[in-house]
């Protein structure tokens, strides 16, 4: 009877977990270079859309699974010759029609700070972030915006100009932290991501993208939970244009490649304003 209780709550946890698919951090233009000092102002809207639940191997466990996520994330950043500081709040609807549920409202704030190495050919700028549980979030949902649990976000960015071409790349490790309230440790995310650039103009660029994740298997009680460890590898492309102060991109990525999450498309529109 444990046995079967514990198969039970083990299915459930993991039927939550491949539902909060993290993609609205995916490297666009500029992520990594140097600024000009000053307080910039940065939207991210952005749709996500899965049919697709796949399972350990690849496979599709789940069609017509309909995930659908829409958020407007909110992100202040201040530069200096060196120095970076940023703060994001993200709000927004996620709704499963396979299990009739959804979920509207704030997400996780996100604080994080950095300082580019003392190089002048090339920048590299490490980070760290802190995800705050402070997104909506009820124990008794199978969805939710937040995640009510804390991820501690080391990363190193990169940005790299070559006449009309760039290169634009980061490394991400998520440790992340345990959820009380259901006792699930979701398991450390590593992220690699590389996006080129091609000017076609100097106010307009272009190039393809590339992004992989891949995390450890999640706890639950402590104890680990085997084969539900998450991939996924996503390409796509982006579009920068630039229009006085003002910077536009439009991303689009497709999971080519998933295993226990959801596999779809990623639409999404960022502007960049400087004060």
């Amino acid at each position: 009877m444990r046995n079967l209780v514990f198969s039970i709550l083990t299915t459930s946890v993991l039927i939550l977990m491949n539902i909060t698919p993290d993609v609205a951090f995916a490297i666009n233009f500029y992520d990594g270079a140097r600024a000009p000092k000053g307080l910039y102002f940065l939207t991210y809207s952005s749709v996500y859309v899965a049919d697709e639940l796949t399972d350990a191997k690849g496979g599709t466990s789940k069609n017509n699974y309909g995930f659908f996520k829409a958020e407007e994330l909110i992100r202040f950043c201040y530069y200096t010759p060196d120095f970076v500081a940023t703060a994001l709040v993200p709000g927004g609807y996620t709704n499963v029609r396979y299990l009739n549920k959804d979920s509207m409202g704030l997400g996780d704030a996100i604080v994080g700070a950095g300082h580019f190495l003392p190089f002048t050919k090339i920048d590299i700028l490490p980070m760290l972030f802190v995800k705050f549980p402070t997104g909506e979030y009820d124990s008794s949902k199978s969805v939710n915006m937040g995640s009510n649990q804390y991820d501690i976000r080391p990363m190193v960015f990169l940005y790299k100009a070559l006449g009309d071409f760039s290169i634009d790349a980061v490394a991400k490790y998520y440790f992340r932290l345990k959820n009380n309230s259901t006792d699930v440790t979701p398991g450390d995310e590593i992220h690699l991501q590389c996006l080129l650039g091609y000017n076609l103009t100097d106010k307009l660029k272009l190039g393809p993208s590339v992004n992989w994740m891949i995390s450890r298997d999640r706890e639950l009680k402590g104890v680990r939970i085997n084969d539900s460890a998450r991939e996924s590898l996503s390409m796509g492309a982006d579009i920068y244009y630039r229009i006085g102060k003002v910077g536009v991109t439009a991303t689009y990525l497709y999971d080519m490649y998933a295993e226990n999450t959801v596999r779809g498309h990623f639409f999404q529109i960022k502007t960049v304003y400087r004060f």
